[in-house]
């Protein structure tokens, strides 16, 4: 099936400098496009050989940390040589030249000892070891500046290949699938999960737009284009047709936040206000009660819109969604039927209790009640026999969708259930009401409005319950508006220790947010969306204090997401315990 064309090629002789557009390329596995990131600016402090294998990229020249190299281009002088000049000196660089004329040269661009060029001895030196073409889809990167309100050139994705003719992110579902880009056969491995490197306008190298957060609040996820590998030697030519195969095999490695098509198992109308959706992950990937997934669903003008639905159960290889109908979303997905195929990215969210054998106490409100149904069902699935009391606010009994299937799997358990009917009390609960069935050293997970979220959470820390113990799980919306970035407060340094570990990295401006310090130190933090939407990144603040360069598109609770932090000062953080 053909599905569009190659517009550009384009290759990067050295990485992190502009790149170089061509008509046509050879293409070789394991090299990949002919030329591209064959070599690199390493760093002083790093022990990199001239001839080097693949290592990360912490130990080069980059975009995400040094936007200057926006303003290096290059050009091929002969196979095996290049020059390099930056648009505001005056003095070039080869790379035939000694270390010592290179290091003079690059250390007037960049004001750092130590810089030489290297050479990549068996594979490119790209951002992964096996990503050897990186696709970007035209058509997606002009619905992103609908979003974003302004253009955005495709440059700063500093992919090989642009792809036009598309629909907007149709490449998000090519993941282990075969395409055909004329003559060159190529294996999708995974999508490209996006950094601030993106940030950074590839004209001037300033840091116009926070691509990341973009993403995330745009389409709700932080990937753009798609990496891929040959599957066997070819030329690519710019105009070459397009063609999508069927699905060759899926990618051990897929992670959650991987966009993919799951498959619409069933659709069960709970009653006239909510529809529950049984959906088949095609990557298998574990789901823990309190975790919920995203929905990303085409919109009318050629964009994506994305909405975020607690897991409301699992069986066998299935899970199930529960979506109160109330906007033109939830009626979308209430008419998908057995057979239809829905874009999905998840589990997002930390799991709704610890390990520990506490007793459970959880409540909920209206269609708050999702994650409480995931809950229960895991624990008898697990024969958890800790103790467990669930209450749960509704109108009625008879709008209490889920109730039946709650109260039994809570008696199973060996707890006890309670209904609070609003309509026949005449009244909402009061902290009283909360607190009287509450079971000793308990943890608890409540979720609902956010008022309700905020009432039953001051309640249960009045009576005794730890903060770390209660999971609050409100329903908020995403902020959608183009984020802004602010300066840091301070320039730094800041000495930011992170435990367990107990690691400690000096933070500068330059160095961006905690996330990234983190990364470039190989301080094991996890993350999903880089944007404040998931939690995925949330750290304990021991002690010190942090700001935030970008406000998280979720409210960040007590807790600090590093992927929209900086220190104000020695700060202290801890990794939060599952």
């Amino acid at each position: 099936m053909t599905a569009g064309v190659v517009d550009s090629l384009w290759v990067y002789p050295v990485k992190g400098a502009v790149g170089v557009p061509v008509g046509e390329v050879d293409v070789l596995p394991s090299t990949g496009a002919l030329h591209d990131r064959s070599l690199a600016i390493a760093r002083g402090d790093q022990s990199v050989p001239p001839r080097t294998t693949w290592r990360p990229r912490s130990a080069f020249k980059q975009v995400a940390r040094d936007p200057d190299m926006t303003q290096v281009t290059v050009t091929m002088l002969r196979p095996d040589v290049v020059e390099l000049r930056h648009r505001a000196h005056p003095d070039g660089v080869r790379s035939d030249q000694p270390d010592e004329d290179q290091e003079a040269v690059l250390r007037q661009w960049f004001g750092e000892p130590g810089l030489r060029l290297v050479h990549a001895d068996t594979t490119g030196l790209w951002d992964c070891v096996d990503a050897e073409l990186s696709l970007l889809n035209l058509a997606s990167v002009r619905a992103l500046e609908g979003m974003a309100g302004r253009a955005l050139d495709p440059r700063r994705f500093r992919a090989n290949v642009h792809l036009d003719g598309l629909s907007a992110f149709a490449e998000l579902s090519w993941v282990g699938r075969r395409i055909r880009l004329g003559d060159c056969e190529v294996e999708v491995i995974r999508p490209i999960q996006r950094c601030r490197a993106t940030s950074a306008n590839p004209s001037t190298g300033e840091r116009d737009v926070e691509l990341p957060s973009l993403l995330a609040r745009a389409v709700g996820h932080p990937n753009m284009g798609v990496y891929a590998r040959l599957v066997e030697p070819a030329r690519l030519r710019v105009g070459a047709t397009v063609a999508v195969g069927g699905v060759d095999g899926l990618r051990d490695e897929a992670t959650h936040t991987w966009p993919r098509e799951a498959e619409v198992l069933e659709t069960v109308r709970e009653d006239a206000r909510t529809v529950s959706l049984w959906l088949r992950d095609p990557y298998l990937l574990p789901v823990t009660a309190g975790q919920h997934v995203r929905v990303h669903l085409p919109t009318a003008d050629g964009g994506l819109t994305w909405r975020a639905y607690s897991v409301s159960g699992r069986r066998d290889d299935r899970l199930r969604i529960t979506v109160r109908l109330r906007g033109l979303v939830s009626k979308r997905l209430a008419s998908l039927a057995s057979g239809d195929r829905l874009l999905v990215s998840g589990p997002y969210g930390a799991p709704a209790f610890s390990r520990e054998q506490l007793p459970l106490y959880l409540v909920s409100a209206g269609i708050g009640i999702t994650p409480v149904a995931a809950v229960v069902q895991q624990l008898v699935a697990a024969a958890d026999s800790r103790p467990v009391s669930v209450l749960h606010v509704d109108a009625s009994k008879e709008s209490a969708a889920l109730w039946p299937e709650v109260a039994e799997h809570t008696r199973r358990s060996g707890g006890t259930a309670t209904l609070f009917e609003t309509r026949t009390a005449a009244r909402r609960p009061t902290a009283r009401d909360i607190v009287d069935i509450l079971p000793g050293n308990a943890q608890a997970l409540v979720c609902g409005s956010t008022d309700f979220v905020d009432m039953v959470s001051r309640a249960l820390q009045g009576a005794g319950v730890d903060a770390g113990r209660i999971h609050a799980d409100p329903f908020l919306s995403p902020a959608t508006d183009p984020p802004v970035r602010r300066p840091a407060p301070t320039p730094g340094p800041h000495p930011v220790t992170y435990l367990p570990e107990g690691t400690t990295a000096t933070w500068t401006d330059a160095d961006g947010t905690l996330l990234e310090l983190a990364e470039h130190h190989g301080i094991p933090v996890p993350f999903s969306c880089r944007a404040g939407a998931c939690g995925t990144c949330a750290l304990d603040l021991v002690r010190g204090d942090v700001s935030y360069l970008v406000d998280p598109a979720l409210p960040p609770g007590s807790r600090v997401l590093a992927c929209s932090a900086v220190p104000t000062g020695p700060v202290t953080l801890k990794r939060v315990s599952p």
